[in-house]
């Protein structure tokens, strides 16, 4: 019989998060490899894009198993209303998904929520 091991990310370490005044200038502002659609998560009036540390060596790997997620930058704009699609004025287009049955991402969402509130 196969055993099924629920094991929850534990904590998200986020070394540099970027503010946007606006989701228009946030996906103005995203970088993506040519054809590669953009993908944006929206939970608790936060639309955000994480970007997470490749795992390619033994000790990201590692901690990944033990619960800890780390993610390079995160980008963050408030938007008050969930959107299925966003586009830019002259620029790119983001399918945006809903995320906020995830408790994971809604924490991280309401987290980013506070720090819109910061100088």
């Amino acid at each position: 019989m196969v055993e099924i091991v629920y094991n929850p990310v534990k904590e998200i370490v986020v070394l540099e998060y970027i503010k946007y005044p606006t989701a228009d200038e946030l996906i103005r502002n995203m970088i993506l490899p040519p054809g590669q659609p953009a993908v944006l998560y929206w939970a608790d009036g936060v639309v955000f894009l994480p970007i997470p540390l490749v795992a390619n060596n033994t000790k990201v790997i590692e901690e990944i198993m033990n619960g800890r997620l780390y993610w390079m930058s995160v980008s963050f704009a408030p938007l008050p209303n969930y959107s299925q699609m966003l586009s830019a004025e002259k620029g790119p287009e983001a399918l945006v998904i809903n995320v906020s049955r995830s408790q994971t991402l809604s924490t991280v969402a309401r987290w980013l929520k506070q720090r819109l509130a910061e100088p």
